[in-house]
């Protein structure tokens, strides 16, 4: 089968956990045998490469500035990005010329910010089948989250309704939707898009999670619990929460190490103020080490996670994890016995079960076989291929 997959980003560029998904799908993929050809955006020239077999388009983003240089923007530059994000994209024409000399069997489009609101149009005037996965939030809302002043938006604003009016549109056409869980297509049916298509839930995967890892006890002797978050580092992913939980702890047997980065300005100021806790801020590191190095992941988002990859990645390394109710992160600690889920922004509510584990020290856990293949590439390519052959077939219903 061939399969155009279209993500904002594509490794080596990485500011989450959607670019990362889209890689082990693409590679999945590929190990199955299908064609696959990835476009993505980049802050300079177009380059095209083939990398672990995979055929990589990254085309320049030729909007007014690069959206994930880390940069805050004033409120003018920011209204004139998206008011461009919401016409054709610049380079529309080269993804019609891909599209038209692969001829995929399908499209399937997923983070879609900086590709203007005419990719899916594009693939449907090529008689093109669509599959779109819900990562984020952005053809609905303008900042992606559906998420303002740190609470949940209770509807779409004017704003947004505005800004994203032919994102909206043109999303109406696609065959099929899925969700990374259920949570998203809940929310966005909830909001008035997708309502009429058909849809899955397919989780994410991550390679290796099938293999036996050995179930650890803390080293004797070592007085400092480990704690660990990774993730961009803002407000909206809960950082101060853990960090005033943390503080009123009043206890010093643990250690928190941060991987990630984020505004520097922000952090330097978390940096300050929590100067007095024993805390290692890494910056960008690599993921497995990372979390072979920690006791506990603290997943505390306050915004409505679509599905946070850590999680399963904790779940991979078997680490016990403390997470929010927010967003689709609740469906996967519910699989998971060594996930504990306290009420998102309660300071408190983490602070007790912190305490208790840093006490109890609860060892990596042992999961059932069956809960990790859900997160498998093996059955995530499974369920991936059954979606675009259903895509497949709802199209040529309605040719």
């Amino acid at each position: 089968m061939k399969i155009v997959l279209l993500n904002s980003l594509y490794p080596p560029s990485t500011v989450g956990g959607a670019e990362r998904s889209v890689e082990v799908l693409a590679k999945g993929l590929t190990e199955a045998g299908c064609n696959i050809t990835v476009i993505c955006l980049t802050d300079g020239d177009d380059i095209s490469e083939v990398k672990d077999d995979v055929k990589i388009h990254r085309l320049a983003h030729g909007n007014i500035y690069w959206p994930y240089d880390g940069i805050r923007r004033g409120s003018g530059s920011r209204l004139r990005w998206h008011v461009h994000d919401g016409m054709k994209f610049v380079n529309q024409s080269t993804i019609a010329d891909i599209f038209q000399r692969i001829s995929p069997d399908v499209v399937h489009t997923n983070n879609l910010t900086g590709f203007g609101s005419q990719v899916i149009p594009l693939a449907k005037s090529q008689g093109l089948p669509v599959v779109h996965t819900l990562r984020d939030f952005g053809i609905m809302c303008s900042r992606s989250s559906v998420f303002k002043d740190l609470r949940d938006c209770p509807s779409r604003c004017l704003s947004c309704r505005i800004l994203t009016s032919r994102k909206v549109a043109s999303a109406s056409e696609v065959d099929l939707v899925v969700g990374n869980s259920s949570y998203m297509v809940e929310r966005h049916r909830e909001l008035g898009v997708f309502r009429d298509v058909p849809s899955r839930v397919i989780y994410n995967a991550v390679p290796g999670i099938l293999d036996n890892r050995p179930v650890a006890s803390p080293a004797p002797g070592d007085p400092a619990y480990h704690l660990g978050f990774a993730g961009a580092i803002k407000p909206e992913k809960g950082i101060e929460v853990l960090l005033r939980a943390l503080r009123s702890l009043g206890r010093s047997d643990w250690k928190l190490s941060i991987a990630g980065n984020g505004d520097q300005e922000y952090i330097r100021g978390l940096k300050s103020t929590y100067s007095d806790l024993p805390i290692e801020w890494l910056g960008f590191v690599p993921v497995d080490p990372f979390l072979d190095s920690i006791d506990m992941m603290v997943i505390p988002s306050i915004w409505p996670e679509p599905m946070p990859r850590t999680l399963i990645e904790a779940m991979a390394h078997r680490l016990p994890a403390v997470v929010s109710d927010a967003g689709g992160s609740p469906e996967v600690a519910a699989m998971y016995p060594g996930a504990q889920v306290y009420p998102r922004q309660d300071a408190d509510a983490l602070a007790e079960i912190l305490s208790a584990a840093i006490s109890q020290r609860p060892p990596r856990q042992n999961v059932d076989t069956g809960i990790l293949e859900t997160f498998s590439v093996n059955r995530l390519v499974e369920n991936y291929l059954s979606a675009y052959r259903e895509a497949i077939a709802l199209w040529r219903g309605k040719a």
